[in-house]
């Protein structure tokens, strides 16, 4: 009797080990940010070539509504952050602005701050906004995205900031029918549902809901477009996608 108690006492350990383990495990997939995951499934197609990205992270800061607290805030950020190249905008009456910047010549990031007060509806409103850029998506990038860009927003916004990634890139396909297939292909790819598009002779731009992504625009849940253009027949084909909406100018 005590072997078998034993021996079902060991399965339900084990049992609850596999459990525990597998939700780890998702909950990992889960907090994944999203640029890693847009990238992670665009490589999985052998037709795609991801050129220019960038994550673009905002937020309205409500604490800060007098000259002495901007500066008072821009002063606190100089000495978190001396590696950043700091950059004072000349005041005016509708508000102030200072800017950060810093190039990791490694990684091929570039990663900058903007901290900007401006008059509206006879209110000062201050925004917060931090960016990392790339031309290339390197290995490494996924790992600074899991931490130092973490810690970066932890140490930037108060609250939880808006999140916007988006991505370059080009299709090694110039078939006739490219800007058709790759549209249902990115829909599929993204887990996605159309919502609006636009179709041209030589473009089409998607707006989306996506399974993969949390943070909706709009009440019709749109948190995902992308966009396709070609030149012509026989052109390469340049894409972008973006979530929640697309920052790139396309």
């Amino acid at each position: 009797m005590f072997n078998l108690n034993k021996k079902m006492l060991t399965y339900i350990v084990f049992l609850g080990l596999t459990v525990i383990l597998i939700g780890n495990s998702t909950i990992v997939a889960e907090s994944k940010p999203d640029i890693v995951k847009m990238v992670g499934l665009l490589q999985k197609d052998e037709d795609l070539d991801i050129g220019d990205w960038s994550v673009l992270t905002r937020e309205i800061n409500k604490e800060i509504t007098t000259k002495q607290e901007f500066e008072s805030e821009v002063t606190a950020l100089k000495r978190k952050y001396p590696q950043f190249q700091w950059h004072r905008k000349k005041d005016d009456a509708s508000g102030w602005k200072a800017e950060a910047l810093t190039y990791n010549v490694d990684s091929g990031l570039t990663e900058s701050i903007k901290i900007m007060t401006t008059e509206e509806k006879f209110d000062k409103v201050t925004y917060v906004i931090y960016e990392v850029e790339g031309k290339e998506w390197k290995k490494a990038n996924a790992a600074f995205f899991t931490a130092t860009f973490q810690n970066r927003v932890n140490d930037l916004f108060i609250g939880t900031p808006s999140i916007f990634s988006c991505i370059k890139g080009s299709i090694n396909d110039n078939m006739d029918s490219v800007l058709n297939s790759k549209t249902e292909d990115l829909l599929d790819m993204f887990q996605a549902r159309e919502i609006e598009s636009v179709h041209e002779t030589n473009f089409t731009s998607i707006s989306a809901h996506s399974t993969l992504f949390k943070q909706p625009l709009t009440k019709e849940k749109l948190n995902l477009q992308f966009g396709l253009r070609t030149e012509g027949l026989g052109d390469r084909t340049n894409f972008v996608v973006g979530t929640p909406i697309i920052t790139f100018e396309y």
